[in-house]
């Protein structure tokens, strides 16, 4: 959820809609931490890869490894290990039981 903004609140405020309810116009309101957080800019990702380029699918193979302690799977699941090709960035979520798989 969140709330209305500064200016959404004045006009509410001077349109009459708000008569039972205090609204002091006088001073501006105290700074959101969460708007402030929303408002930042994320660095997005480069559209064109750098460092060693890849001639041919599976010579480079990036492998993730996640737990999830809370989540188990129907099947008893409780890692996922990712797998992306560094040629074709096709990737693969393969469920396992144990690290030990």
């Amino acid at each position: 959820l969140g709330h209305a903004n500064y200016l959404t609140i004045y006009d509410f405020a001077h349109s009459g809609f708000a008569t039972d309810m205090p609204i002091d116009l006088s001073s501006l309101p105290p700074i959101c931490d969460a708007c402030i957080l929303d408002k930042q800019m994320k660095t997005s990702l480069p559209k064109v890869r750098e460092g060693q380029c890849v001639d041919c699918r599976l010579r480079i193979v990036h492998v993730d490894l996640m737990e999830h302690p809370d989540t188990v799977s129907i099947a008893g699941n409780k890692y996922i290990m990712d797998v992306i090709d560094g040629f074709s960035s096709y990737s693969w979520s393969i469920p396992l039981a144990s690290k030990s798989n």
